[in-house]
């Protein structure tokens, strides 16, 4: 049976996603409710407006159900605005922050390109999608009002980065209380990683007519339901051997 892929359709580019899976033969829903959740195998976050999207999410009590999909080992795609949802850690915020759903092991800028007058488009390399999913070694990235990654933990594989855009004000990164802040003075920045059963960009891949990234993601999916039933497989031969070992009779003693 086909999977079923979920796109959070609380506000952002869903339609586009869903558009994007239409293209390439799967069947994707829109995602609107914690009770959605349950009849899907995999999810994507998509881009918005974050703060929005957080506050949508909150009052439709979305959160606890969205962090217990992604400790489920379900495959989760966030962009953009899903990166920053699926990030441990954010900074760049508005004041008061707003709340994540958290599993990607890595610190990410919520605004790091600037605003919307700042939006861009750019070739980025991509090795491993093009070892995966063949085609060009690189990939249209569409960044709009973007964040990006900063720091990432030592499980999280980095897909793709990019150059600082020349001109681009400096960035400072808070350390917290009692800390110095720092500011950010790397010549390129992370803006796609994989760690486990997350993948997150920080640009579009659902605005062009590259459909690689979401072919990767299903077969993530395919990894996922491969590893269920192995575990399926692993978890009934012991229970068979466990019966057979009850069922098995004793060993009387031989008298000679």
């Amino acid at each position: 049976m086909a999977a079923v892929v979920g796109v959070l359709a609380l506000q952002g580019s869903y339609n586009e996603h869903m558009a994007a899976l239409r293209r390439i033969g799967a069947k994707g829903v829109e995602v609107r409710k914690a009770e959605q959740l349950l009849g899907i195998d995999s999810l994507i976050i998509p881009g918005g407006e974050s703060t929005t999207m957080a506050k949508l999410a909150n009052f439709h009590n979305l959160f606890p159900a969205l962090r217990e999909f992604v400790g489920t080992g379900k495959p989760v795609w966030g962009t953009c605005a899903g990166l920053i949802f699926l990030a441990d850690k954010a900074v760049g915020q508005k004041t008061g922050g707003q709340e994540l759903v958290g599993g990607l092991d890595c610190t990410v800028h919520r605004n790091f390109f600037g605003s919307q007058l700042q939006s861009f488009e750019t070739e980025l390399s991509v090795p491993m999608l093009a070892e995966k999913e063949g085609g060009s070694n690189t990939c249209r990235g569409v960044f709009i009002r973007a964040p990006a990654i900063l720091e990432v933990g030592q499980d999280v594989e980095v897909l793709a980065d990019c150059p600082v855009p020349a001109g681009r004000p400096s960035i400072t990164i808070t350390s917290g209380e009692g800390l110095e802040d720092q500011v950010y003075s790397k010549d390129r920045v992370i803006v796609a990683v994989r760690q486990g059963n997350i993948l997150a960009t920080a640009f579009h891949p659902e605005l062009t007519s590259d459909s690689r990234w979401h072919r990767l993601f299903l077969d993530m999916d395919k990894e996922s339901q491969a590893k269920a039933l192995a575990a399926l497989s692993l978890s009934a031969s012991s229970n068979d051997a466990d019966v057979g070992s009850k069922n098995k009779a004793p060993d009387l003693p031989i008298f000679e």
